[in-house]
C-alpha cells in the first residue's frame, strides 16, 4: 500500500497551471512602432487514466498555487488564453505579438495514465 501513496502524492501536485512573465530591459528595440514589455509562458498539465479519463489537472482558477481540480477536465487551449489575457489587462500591453501554443502528451506506466499539457507563449508589446 505505502507503495502506492508515494506516486498518487506525487501526481497531485502534477497537475497544475502556471504563468511566467519576464520583462525586457528598457531601450530593448521592438518590431517598428512597438516595444517589447514582456514575455509570458503559460502551461496546463493534466493527467488521465487510458488516455481519456481526467485523474487532475490544473485549475485555471487557482494559477501559480499548485491548486488542482480531481476527475475534471480543464485542460483546453481557452483556459490558457483567458490566463493570458488576464495577464494583458494586467500589463496593460497594447498588443500581443508571437503568440503560440502547442500541446504535449506522453504515456507513462505502460499507456494506463498519460500526461498531456498545454503551453502558450506571447510577446506582449506597447507602442513608444
Amino acid at each position: 500500500m505505502r507503495r502506492f501513496i508515494l506516486p498518487l502524492l506525487a501526481l497531485a501536485f502534477a497537475g497544475c497551471m502556471t504563468s511566467e512573465t519576464s520583462r525586457t530591459p528598457s531601450g530593448v528595440p521592438g518590431d517598428g512602432e512597438y516595444s517589447h514589455l514582456l514575455t509570458v509562458d503559460i502551461e496546463n498539465t493534466g493527467w488521465y487514466l487510458f488516455d481519456m479519463i481526467p485523474l487532475l489537472c490544473g485549475n485555471p482558477h487557482g494559477v501559480n498555487r499548485c491548486s488542482t481540480v480531481f476527475f475534471h477536465d480543464t485542460l483546453n487551449l481557452q483556459n490558457n488564453l483567458d490566463e493570458l489575457t488576464r495577464i494583458v489587462q494586467r500589463e496593460g500591453a497594447y498588443t500581443i505579438g508571437s503568440l503560440m501554443s502547442h500541446e504535449v502528451s506522453e504515456s507513462v506506466w505502460i499507456f494506463f495514465v498519460s500526461r498531456h499539457a498545454y503551453h502558450t507563449s506571447a510577446t506582449l508589446m506597447k507602442t513608444h
